[in-house]
């Protein structure tokens, strides 16, 4: 159904647009909470993902290659949460979020390459649609100089890394059903925030406080979010989802703004109309282009 395909996209993209709230009220160092996030992720997914498959009774197996490539996906996931969670601490979240949806030009351009999924002239007028909305946000928004300018390259950074995220995980989602994929992913990822963290010196003690944070991450932003993404990947291009991603800060305003009471400035309403528009037209062309073809689903 294709009402269905953009709903459980909508939602996955819903519950990423609440990590950047989650991060501004957590009082511990940003890296262990990222690393108690990924640890919740894995406790919560690993028992769905083992129901489903005895209920299936005979599970698809999984290639070594697959494995690997999936895990692949998880170091990138590592790097992408932990770069643009620490943005956080030198820019705005608006400014993260922005930055960090920059990257369909970069998904387009190595998927077109790589996965030969060739973009049509709608959708990349979409993404130009999209894509010079977000720079209005972006032109009221960012700040050129000192911590804000750290923090505007760490979420930059961030979204290389997202890029190849989504590029591995539609590669694999073509075969793997979703929550043995995200098992994996979340398990990789997980081994690397600890090692980041353990690194990094910032301890691993919390209080309930962050953990209830960490906690409520792990549910909105990776069962919620990330899953239902990664659900979207095994039957759309990586573009149209990661294009979708832009509407994210427009999303995290409105939560800032009814959580945080941070008002949504002007550019930020005109632009993400602008995005939305764009979103919308990618969202289009790709019913007309892409069928519903045989996927691996949850």
């Amino acid at each position: 159904m294709r009402g269905a395909r953009y709903a459980v996209l909508a939602l996955g993209v819903v519950g990423l647009s609440t990590a950047g709230v989650w991060y501004k009220l957590a009082t511990a160092p940003i890296v262990a909470v990222v690393a108690y996030r990924m640890l919740f992720a894995v406790v919560l997914t690993l028992p769905m993902s083992y129901w489903l498959e005895v209920r299936r009774a005979v599970p698809r197996a999984t290639s070594s290659s697959d494995a690997a490539a999936a895990a692949g996906a998880g170091a990138l996931f590592a790097a992408d949460v932990t770069l643009w969670a620490l943005s956080l601490g030198w820019t705005t979240v608006s400014s993260a979020a922005l930055l960090v949806s920059m990257d369909p030009i970069f998904v387009a351009a190595f998927a077109w390459i790589f996965l030969k999924e060739r973009p049509s002239p709608a959708m990349f007028a979409g993404m130009a649609v999209a894509v010079g909305g977000a720079a209005v946000i972006t032109w009221g928004d960012l700040r050129f100089s000192g911590r804000a300018l750290i923090g505007d390259a760490l979420a930059l950074t961030a979204a290389f890394a997202e890029t190849g995220y989504l590029l591995v995980g539609r590669y694999v989602r073509r075969r793997v059903a979703t929550l043995r994929y995200v098992s994996i992913v979340y398990v990789a990822c997980a081994a690397c925030v600890w090692v980041i963290l353990g690194l990094s010196g910032a301890g691993a003690r919390m209080g309930l406080h962050d953990l209830g944070i960490a906690l409520a991450l792990a549910v909105c932003a990776n069962v919620l979010g990330h899953t239902l993404v990664s659900e979207s990947l095994g039957h759309m291009p990586a573009a149209v989802v990661a294009v979708s991603f832009l509407s994210q800060p427009i999303l995290t305003a409105g939560l800032a703004y009814v959580v945080l009471h941070q008002a949504v400035p002007v550019w930020t309403a005109v632009g993400g109309s602008i995005a939305l528009a764009g979103i919308a037209v990618v969202a289009f062309a790709n019913e007309l282009t892409v069928p519903g073809s045989s996927r691996v689903t949850l």
